[in-house]
């Protein structure tokens, strides 16, 4: 039987770290997927009050990470439309080119899924896979067979840890691939204010 199914990763990816990238190696088995795109997002409409690096290093970030691995593409949609990133449209886009399309979302994400735009086209044009941690409390929510939960595997990595670890010159070994450390190191990026 041939796989079509198509994973959505969205996120700020700043930077993209080794729990993004164990999280998706495992859904790639767990789900099932041909693929799963990477897609950045330009400006989340939850972080409109938030720094983020420019969407050209991040990019550039995420194309290091997921070179050589071709279950992973990168994908600009949502970069280049230059706005406040709404996944309904990002899924509206992607669902005229892939037939059986899944969202992959964490569990707080979910846990404010109601306060999105658009949920129903969204739940309409793919299912919605929840990460899961056996520690996320189970709340009561209507049986909609488009939500998927998974138990993902606990990874302890945060972008904003990395960050912080960089600013204040501790270690970040392991927590990224060597490309994107270096990378960082090169362009001097999260020492200060002004990336």
């Amino acid at each position: 039987m041939r796989i079509t199914k198509i994973g959505i990763f969205g996120g700020t990816f700043d930077p993209v770290h080794n729990g993004h990238l164990k999280t998706a190696e495992f859904l790639i088995e767990k789900r099932k997927y041909k693929k799963i795109i990477f897609i950045p997002n330009f400006l989340s409409p939850h972080k409109t009050n938030s720094r983020i690096t420019s969407p050209f290093h991040r990019l550039n970030m995420l194309n290091l990470a997921l070179s050589n691995k071709p279950e992973f593409e990168v994908s600009d949609f949502e970069l280049k439309r230059n706005c406040i990133s709404y996944t309904f449209e990002t899924i509206q886009h992607f669902s005229e080119i892939y037939k059986d399309l899944e969202l992959i979302i964490g569990y707080d994400n979910f846990l404010n899924f109601n306060s999105w735009k658009n949920t129903n086209l969204i739940l309409n044009k793919t299912k919605v896979v929840i990460l899961r941690r056996n520690n996320n409390k189970l709340i009561n929510i209507k049986n909609n067979p488009n939500f998927i939960f998974v138990n993902s595997p606990l990874i302890d990595i945060s972008s904003t840890e990395i960050r912080n670890k960089i600013k204040t010159d501790q270690s970040i070994k392991n927590l990224l691939p060597t490309t994107v450390i270096n990378y960082i190191n090169k362009h001097n990026l999260y020492r200060d204010d002004n990336d």
